[in-house]
């Protein structure tokens, strides 16, 4: 079984530089988190393959450069190879323009199983494994909160739809956009395995590799337009601590009632 996975490298919301001269975030400047759905991807991924040797791991992204160490660092986890989608024709794309540049990539692979995430968070739209499916031509189903069964023919998950949870039995190859809250841990790399070279197992890919018309990717290719982006700033509140008396009962009930809940 062979497993592809399609993650992102997102800005930390805690931690990132946004340039107000071009509107947007600088992700050469910002520190980069891989997303969480991504991870439990992954981490699902890797989990299977301990269990089962035999299954094939490859990791997928399009970023620029500097995740080429992240993504190094996932096949020193355990993942068989690497893969970096990078050009400067790729450059503002939006959600389809990506998907047609993930999905001119896959296309040229074989493999059983997608798996991606369903948000990130620097986006949110959820258009990513529906849209690859799509240009794929495989099944796909999103929100994805547990994989219960792998066979050789299908798969059987459950997802979470509207506050309701289905169980489907899936034909692969499909494409399975998964949720945090798998609660999947990913964990570290070995010490001993910080330094292990992984150049062999890693792959740069630009659009000289994938041939895509350039009215299909990037700027060019992307009919969405964003108008203005608005920043949102954390404030930080201080915490109140009440004992579990009577008059922390009342400093409760004083607050709630302030702030219109009570």
């Amino acid at each position: 079984m062979k497993i592809i996975c399609l993650i992102k490298y997102v800005p930390d919301t805690e931690q990132f530089e946004y340039d107000y001269k071009t509107d947007k975030i600088n992700r050469e400047k910002s520190k980069l988190i891989l997303n969480p759905d991504d991870r439990n991807a992954v981490a699902w991924a890797l989990q299977k393959k301990k269990q089962q040797p035999s299954v094939e791991v490859e990791i997928v992204s399009m970023g620029p450069s500097k995740v080429e160490k992240e993504l190094k660092d996932l096949i020193r986890l355990g993942a068989d190879r690497a893969v970096l989608l990078n050009d400067r024709q790729f450059a503002g794309s939006d959600s389809l323009a990506t998907s047609f540049i993930l999905a001119g990539y896959l296309s040229q692979q074989k493999y059983d199983l997608i798996l991606t995430g369903t948000h990130t968070l620097d986006g949110g739209t959820g258009h990513i494994g529906p849209q690859v499916a799509e240009l794929l031509a495989v099944d796909q189903f999103s929100n994805i909160s547990e994989i219960e069964e792998t066979a050789s023919d299908y798969i059987i998950a459950k997802a979470v739809q509207e506050e309701r949870v289905f169980r489907l039995k899936i034909p692969t190859p499909c494409v399975l956009s998964v949720t945090h809250q798998m609660n999947l841990r990913l964990g570290f790399v070995r010490y001993e395995n910080m330094d292990k070279n992984v150049d062999a197992q890693f792959s740069l890919v630009t659009n000289e590799e994938l041939k895509l018309a350039q009215d299909e990717i990037g700027r060019k290719g992307s009919p969405t337009k964003v108008i203005k982006n608005i920043v949102a700033k954390r404030t930080k509140v201080e915490n109140q601590e009440v004992a579990v008396d009577d008059a922390g009962i009342e400093t409760v009930v004083q607050f709630l009632t302030e702030k219109g809940y009570l």
